[in-house]
């Protein structure tokens, strides 16, 4: 393969603004059970990170911080920032989401103590 067909492979940061900008609904694990999960990214390198109780899982709390994040060529990155809505005890994580050619579905893993993998969904409403 040449160096050009290389480079094509690698993503502009400012079509993963546009492509990731927008609210994706889903769930993660962590220590906590199946926790409910919206991410809305905004086109800034910010997000805001809310989760929530699923029937599945009724007694986890809910919460709001933001994230910072950033594109990289096999991976984005979204980094725990500020509480907004903290309820006790509960910690902010990271996610390492993996570069897909979705546009529809971001999954991957959570960083932070007793905690493994997400998956959201875009949400088109």
């Amino acid at each position: 393969m040449n160096g050009t067909a290389v480079a094509a492979t690698h993503q502009d940061p400012r079509t993963d603004q546009h492509s990731l900008t927008g609210t994706w609904i889903g769930s993660y694990q962590c220590a906590q059970g199946t926790t409910g999960l919206t991410l809305t990214v905004h086109p800034n390198t910010q997000a805001d990170f809310t989760f929530y109780p699923l029937p599945e899982n009724p007694t986890v709390a809910s919460g709001t911080f933001t994230m910072t994040w950033q594109a990289e060529p096999a991976r984005i990155l979204f980094r725990q920032s500020t509480w907004t809505t903290r309820p006790a005890s509960y910690l902010m994580v990271d996610l390492i989401a993996d570069r897909t050619e979705s546009t529809t579905v971001l999954s991957g893993t959570v960083i932070g103590t007793g905690c493994t993998t997400f998956w959201l969904k875009r949400d088109v409403t």
